[in-house]
């Protein structure tokens, strides 16, 4: 009897250490540096922003914030790989709208949004819709009445094959009965480059990256794909002020960590982006690259990813894009 109750009680022991473990394990963390992946090259926003926040974010957790960009594949060959890296907190992924869209678009991709956990919401991007000078359009309607005027004449660019701007441009089309020729590109800059020089003749983005173009006359803003204007284009009206309802569209840029992580380690983070994202130098930073300071902590965070998810879905539905097979 004596014996089977020390057999007892030492697994009893050894169960709690077990169970305990992990909880230790998140009282000490971080006790190395903490890697976040980007999934695009160096220079990009979200790389940008990423070396922002994370210099600070070190800072303030002790150890070293070192960004990793794993480009390639749109954004798929890092995004992939973050989701399959250990849940303790010490691999985190900054991505936006593409870690929803992207599996949604060509289902043979190996991750979900499932594959995450959030931490936090960073910034909001709104849409601008561009076109060039030569159309000689200047509101949404006149867009509209040009093409369908010139049947099949015009296209719109992009940054590539399911991308938020081909879906946008997709979506509008379908809503206003007019056919544009897509063309995608492998980046933001060479269709905006396309764009000014006429070889295509509309395109959403960044307001930001547009900025030279608009000095230089060679590409105008018609509309703003956003509840409200935006202070960089006072004067340009939103698609509702145009008659276009509904159509109003921003994306995010947030912090995940492979599903599983600790809920413990993930609110440690969260409290202490928040903090980072009341800097005002921060703060200016962001708004220079055209996006918005918008923190969501980690429960509102998933709520919103969700929603988020069943909007692209919508999206996709409504503008009939075709995934890949």
């Amino acid at each position: 009897m004596m014996a089977n109750m020390t057999k007892l009680l030492a697994a009893t022991a050894a169960a709690c250490l077990v169970a305990g473990a992990p909880a230790h394990a998140d009282e000490h963390f971080p006790d190395h540096p903490v890697e976040i992946i980007v999934a695009y090259p160096a220079g990009g926003g979200i790389d940008t922003l990423a070396r922002l926040v994370g210099l600070e974010l070190g800072k303030r957790l002790g150890q070293s914030v070192v960004v990793v960009n794993k480009p390639g594949a749109a954004g798929a060959i890092g995004t992939a790989a973050a989701a399959r890296a250990r849940p303790d907190g010490y691999t985190l992924l900054l991505s936006g709208a593409n870690a929803i869209l992207s599996p949604l678009v060509d289902p043979k991709l190996t991750f979900d949004i499932g594959d995450f956990a959030p931490v936090a919401r960073l910034t909001e991007t709104p849409y601008v819709l561009a076109v060039n000078p030569k159309l000689g359009v200047d509101s949404i309607a006149g867009l509209i009445d040009y093409s369908k005027s010139h049947g099949g004449e015009l296209n719109y660019a992009s940054t590539g094959i399911g991308s938020v701007q081909h879906l946008f441009g997709a979506l509008l089309q379908s809503r206003t009965g007019v056919e544009w020729m897509h063309v995608p590109y492998h980046g933001g800059n060479d269709s905006l480059r396309e764009l000014a020089a006429g070889r295509v003749h509309l395109m959403f983005s960044n307001p930001i990256p547009l900025t030279p173009y608009l000095k230089e006359g060679a590409i105008n803003v018609i509309g703003v794909a956003t509840d409200t204007r935006i202070p960089i284009l006072p004067d340009v009206r939103t698609f509702e002020e145009q008659g276009q309802e509904d159509f109003n569209f921003k994306t995010w840029v947030g912090l995940l960590a492979p599903a599983g992580t600790p809920e413990s380690i993930r609110t440690k983070i969260d409290a202490e982006i928040e903090e980072i994202l009341l800097m005002p130098a921060i703060r200016t930073a962001i708004e220079q690259q055209g996006s918005i300071v918008a923190p969501l902590p980690a429960s509102d965070f998933g709520k919103f990813l969700q929603s988020d998810k069943a909007r692209w879905e919508s999206i996709l539905q409504q503008s009939g894009f075709t995934p890949a097979s």
